[in-house]
């Protein structure tokens, strides 16, 4: 296991006036000079290698104002899905996307960032988690047979960071070097992630052998056969989607996207969980109770894309 960087920029600041702080007690002035160069727009990069390579590598998106840490463990303490496709024998990256997380973010003038940082509230990210009905994060009161462990969605809400929505283009950047590094593999993202993927994806789409997007939003339009190539997708929705307005409205757009994956002579499929008899999940898929079965499904997917034609695979696939 190991960590890098990739993507990013130099900048270089000048004519900004210094300025004393106090870093410690035997640091009682410190002069902070701004101007210089900087290193910026860079992603994170966790990595873990198995003993045993049997598959491609997977990478792992996070979604919109959280980190690669929702990819390493579940609010209650299980194995997340960067452990459980290591066990499977691949590659996996996580990836702390541009000013997210371990990336770092950009604190000086000058740069496209808007005035102020988004930080997202427990009783928004109860509706957008998808948890239970808007409003009812006060009682805590889910949606009727949730999956998201609800014991621990303080948890959940520790791992959300500040966010900017003006920092797509370099984020996308980072996962193409990323892609690029890592040679042929699989891609896994999540929410605002999905739409991030699928950009990198359809600049350079021969290095990417399977695309699974997790309620993406920000999918990419229109979409042209040269930028679809071969990369199968696949979009997985859990439940409670029509009783929440955000999801009711965002949904038509993920058949829609596969719809012209297809027409492009590519493979897509659309497992929307519920339908095929698992109810019960979030929008946090990887966090849900079931997100090991989650990830299996994932896997088999995966598999049958890299060895056969994929002809009705877990269409009517029912729970056991």
């Amino acid at each position: 296991m190991g960590s890098f960087t990739v993507g990013g920029r130099q900048v270089r600041v000048s004519g900004q006036p210094t300025y004393v702080v106090a870093l410690s007690e035997n640091l009682p002035e410190y002069i902070v000079d701004p101007n210089g160069t900087y290193c910026v727009e860079h992603a994170y990069v966790q990595y873990y290698i198995p003993a045993e390579e049997r598959h491609l590598p997977v990478i792992l998106v996070h979604g919109g104002g959280m980190t690669g840490s929702c990819w390493e463990s579940t609010p209650d303490g299980r194995d997340g899905w960067a452990a459980h496709f290591l066990r499977d024998g691949h590659p996996v990256y996580v990836i702390d996307t541009s000013e997210r997380g371990r990336a770092g973010w950009w604190p000086l003038p000058g740069m496209a960032y808007e005035q102020r940082p988004l930080l997202r509230s427990a009783e928004e990210a109860w509706d957008v988690f998808r948890v239970g009905p808007s409003g009812g994060y006060d009682a805590l009161q889910p949606y009727p047979g949730c999956l998201f462990p609800l014991g621990h969605f303080d948890q959940a809400c520790c791992q959300i960071v500040p966010r900017w929505t003006t920092t797509t283009d370099p984020a996308v950047e980072a996962l193409e070097a990323l892609i690029a590094k890592t040679g042929r593999c699989a891609v896994i993202a999540h929410s605002h992630g999905g739409g991030i993927a699928a950009r990198a994806v359809a600049r350079d789409p021969e290095l990417v052998a399977a695309l699974v997007l997790l309620e993406p939003n920000g999918l990419p339009v229109p979409l042209g056969a040269e930028e679809v190539g071969a990369t199968p997708r696949l979009i997985v929705a859990g439940d409670f989607i029509q009783q929440s307005p955000l999801y009711a409205k965002l949904s038509p757009s993920w058949p829609e996207y596969l719809e012209r994956v297809t027409s492009a002579g590519t493979r897509a499929d659309y497992f929307d969980l519920p339908a095929m008899g698992h109810p019960g999940n979030s929008h946090m898929l990887m966090m849900d109770r079931n997100s090991d079965f989650v990830a299996d499904l994932i896997q088999q997917w995966m598999d049958h894309m890299a060895t056969g034609d994929g002809t009705g695979f877990l269409r009517n696939r029912r729970a056991s």
